[in-house]
């Protein structure tokens, strides 16, 4: 055996023997957006098999689910035509409304029921069997009083809203442990303080959650009311079109519902997230 050194490996050249560098790069690109890849790849598939299955299988009539082809296309023409726009804005006009009013009451009721035990167990019964009764059901007395105007879309969707928000703001309140509170007074800490620096970030998860339930059931209350009653609206288009068996166009607004439902509940968590360096830093 002749005893042939090997000749060192030139640092600056390219070695095909080498891994792949590409392959680290796909590696650390899958781990640190796996969840998202894998929503992207769910939600490819199930379009595909939609397609699938409405113009070949036909397990179902493809004229009350039609393919996804013309569901976009559908999709497209009325966007810009501007009739999913306009019905979608004033469905959001009312969730709005209704939404801001119910946290606007649920937040400031549910931090002071959360600091007076007394007042929370005399009222907390009540609002307990509010929250548990099936509100839409009074539905059709509310627009015998008021009619099918906006106004009883927004009250409806307040009331939703705020029961959504008071019940965890409360609590949210009741978890703070009352020796922190004895020691931001015990430090000279006001009312005000106290609640600045130690009740708010331990009940603003509460709080956060509340207001991502108020928007989901909001958005069901919104679109059940409009089913009910309604001249304007998204949920009373997707009815219009199902009546006229133009079933594309339905699933069309009904796409747009999720996506802008799905959008509500990100921004909320979005603040949330920018948020937190604040509950950090002010907690104890």
């Amino acid at each position: 055996m002749s005893d042939t050194a090997i000749p060192a490996m030139d640092p600056s050249v390219p070695n095909k023997f080498l891994p792949f560098e590409d392959v680290s790069f796909l590696k650390r690109f899958w781990v640190s957006n796996r969840t998202a890849l894998l929503f992207i790849i769910g939600i490819a598939v199930f379009l595909l098999f939609w397609e699938w299955e409405a113009r070949y299988l036909k397990i179902v009539e493809p004229f009350f689910i039609p393919p996804i082809s013309e569901i976009l296309a559908a999709l497209k023409e009325n966007l810009l035509n501007g009739e999913i726009p306009k019905e979608m804005a004033w469905s959001l006009r009312n969730w709005a409304g209704g939404w801001l009013i119910g946290a606007g009451l649920g937040i400031p009721l549910g931090l002071t029921l959360g600091s007076f035990p007394i007042l929370n167990k005399i009222l907390s019964p009540y609002l307990w069997i509010l929250w548990v009764t099936p509100r839409i059901a009074f539905l059709p007395i509310v627009i015998m009083a008021l009619g099918f105007g906006p106004e009883t879309k927004i009250l409806f969707i307040s009331i939703s809203c705020f029961f959504q928000v008071v019940v965890p703001t409360t609590a949210g309140v009741l978890t703070v442990k009352p020796s922190y509170v004895r020691v931001g007074r015990l430090f000279g800490g006001s009312r005000i303080q106290v609640y600045r620096k130690i009740v708010l970030p331990y009940a603003l998860n509460f709080i956060v959650t509340g207001l991502r339930l108020a928007a989901r059931s909001g958005m069901m209350v919104m679109y059940s009311t409009e089913m009910f009653g309604s001249a304007y609206g998204i949920g009373t288009w997707v009815i219009l079109q199902s009546e006229l068996f133009y079933m594309e166009a339905a699933f069309a607004g009904l796409i747009c519902l999720i996506i802008v439902s799905v959008s509500i509940i990100a921004l909320i968590d979005f603040i949330d997230n920018r948020m937190r360096p604040w509950k950090s830093e002010v907690s104890i």
